[in-house]
């Protein structure tokens, strides 16, 4: 049997994960919406159906970390970088944006937005950290 490429498996397992992200999402709207025959929204269920999009977010992260472990050292080293800053970066603009949202009664998303949040900073701090090396000011 032929192993598929760490590149093959990132990009196949992220797609499922998020093919399921995507039906999760529709499904918890049209259930908090009364539009499914389960009925209105009561708990236990309504928790679990609340909480069923952060299951393939799970999965993602755990692809992703695969994707790391499965490529060479030098592509680890610089991924493990770039996931570091993207994670500071991430928390940075959370807490300001809490803060902000504290102190100004601005109305607005709460935490459902971290993740996009931190791919985004991923993508945007990747062309900048190219190598492993740790620079000081």
């Amino acid at each position: 049997m032929k192993t598929l490429k760490p590149i093959t498996e990132y990009t196949i397992g992220f797609t499922a994960w998020m093919v399921a992200y995507v039906a999760a999402v529709f499904f918890a709207g049209y259930y908090f919406r009364g539009m499914t025959p389960l009925g209105p929204p009561q708990a236990p269920l309504l928790y679990v159906v609340a909480l069923l999009p952060s299951i393939p977010i799970g999965g993602t992260i755990l692809v992703f970390l695969r994707f790391m472990d499965r490529s060479d050292e030098y592509m680890r080293a610089i991924m493990t970088r770039r996931f570091i800053v993207a994670t500071g970066v991430t928390l940075f603009i959370s807490t300001a944006w809490g803060f902000v949202k504290n102190y100004t009664e601005m109305p607005g998303s709460g935490l459902d937005y971290t993740y996009m949040i931190f791919w985004i900073s991923f993508a945007i701090i990747s062309p900048f950290v190219r190598d492993s090396k740790v620079r000081t000011a």
